[in-house]
């Protein structure tokens, strides 16, 4: 089998599962409402984000078959998703851990071939070489960005006062503040790694971009607008995006 006809047909699964995943979840249907339940998930987070984030994945793998580098980038959320998935399943001493980690297998194969076959188009030398830097330019704010999403990490490994109120605020379940913290670590190993890896830094950015814009918008959906939406999650988002723009993008 050619490798175009590998990241196809990979491609074709991993759409036709995310397309599963985001009709049973917009629709509350009884197995991922079953399966939040257990896991202390609200029930109203089928929709949004996690609903919506499948479909945003399934539209993402079907760019993708153009322009390889969206499919990287909806691969790579999926991966995530499905490790916060078992993190979950694994805070609560849930050991069916089956949909979730064939669900990261998927993921995982998606991302690699999807990598494997952009590489062989020069798709990342091409669309997306036009608009993103491989590496940042300057350099710095990137080390300042990683070296506040550490400090970030190690005060959410044992919440301090503002955090855990800002956890609670926004109705995250406790299961998954044990989570957070490595959400922080993974991005201030992928922004390090950035400086000298091509585009590893750049997509770091634009997932902590992603990442903030859900934080205000569960502020807003809590109807949180004290100094957690003002000072914790909507700077954090100005900052992000202001160092994704000036240090990555063309």
């Amino acid at each position: 089998m050619t490798m175009t006809a590998t990241y196809l047909t990979v491609t074709l699964i991993a759409s036709i599962a995310a397309l599963g995943g985001a009709v049973l979840n917009l629709t509350g249907h009884r197995i991922p409402v079953t399966e939040a339940r257990r896991l202390s998930v609200p029930v109203e987070w089928l929709r949004f984000p996690i609903g919506v984030s499948y479909g945003l994945g399934f539209l993402g793998l079907l760019v993708g078959v153009a322009v390889p580098a969206v499919g990287i980038v909806a691969a790579t959320g999926f991966v995530v998703f499905f490790v916060l998935a078992i993190g979950a399943h694994l805070r609560v001493g849930d050991r069916s851990l089956g949909r979730a980690a064939v669900g990261l297998a998927v993921a995982s194969a998606t991302l690699v071939i999807t990598g494997m076959y952009a590489a062989g188009q020069d798709d990342l030398g091409g669309v997306v070489a036009a608009y993103v830097r491989e590496v940042p330019e300057p350099w710095w704010p990137v080390v300042l960005l990683a070296v506040i999403q550490l400090g970030d990490a190690a005060m959410c490994f044992q919440p301090v006062g503002f955090i855990a109120r800002c956890f609670t605020d926004v109705g995250l379940p406790r299961a998954l503040w044990p989570v957070m913290p490595w959400v922080k670590v993974a991005a201030t190993v992928g922004l390090v790694a950035g400086l000298w890896v091509p585009y590893v830094g750049a997509l770091t950015g634009a997932a902590l971009v992603a990442y903030f814009v859900c934080a205000v918008a569960a502020h807003v959906r809590a109807h949180d607008f004290g100094r957690n939406l003002a000072l914790n999650a909507s700077l954090s988002l100005v900052l992000c995006v202001a160092v994704f723009v000036a240090c990555f993008l063309r």
